[in-house]
């Protein structure tokens, strides 16, 4: 499903590159190395494609990205520690959930983090349509 939906959405971006899909393992290995559980539709994702070396991050750089934001932004951004970005813009800007004081992510959006304002804005209820909405010049 994934597969098929990038190819369509970002047939005309020649720097996309779907990557081959992730195991379980280094899905488990993510969870451990960032300490959430990831919500379902992400590991399906990866399941399909790990990365796309455009939008959407791979296994390795979703885990150097949050060790990179604990490790020098948390101090300045003390919630940045609290999200799973899986896909950024290119600029800065990462897509993803924020953790709740449950320890979940909060599937119901997907929000895009400013890396120059530290606000968060609503930007798809899915993968899907943060796929299509990228890819569409929308976000």
């Amino acid at each position: 499903m994934y597969r098929e939906l990038i190819e369509s959405c970002a047939k005309d971006c020649k720097w996309t590159k779907l990557q081959p899909p992730a195991s379980p393992a280094e899905i488990a290995r993510a969870e451990r190395a960032l300490g959430w559980r990831f919500p379902e539709p992400l590991k399906a994702l990866l399941k399909e494609c790990n990365g796309d070396r455009w939008l959407l991050k791979s296994i390795d750089d979703i885990i150097e990205t949050a060790k990179n934001h604990r490790e020098y932004l948390e101090e300045v951004y003390p919630e940045i520690g609290r999200n799973i970005f899986f896909a950024d813009n290119g600029c800065g800007d990462c897509y993803g959930w924020r953790i709740g004081a449950d320890g979940k992510a909060d599937e119901s959006v997907i929000c895009r983090w400013d890396h120059e304002t530290d606000e968060y804005t609503a930007v798809a209820k899915d993968i899907p349509e943060l796929i299509r909405r990228y890819y569409g010049d929308e976000i």
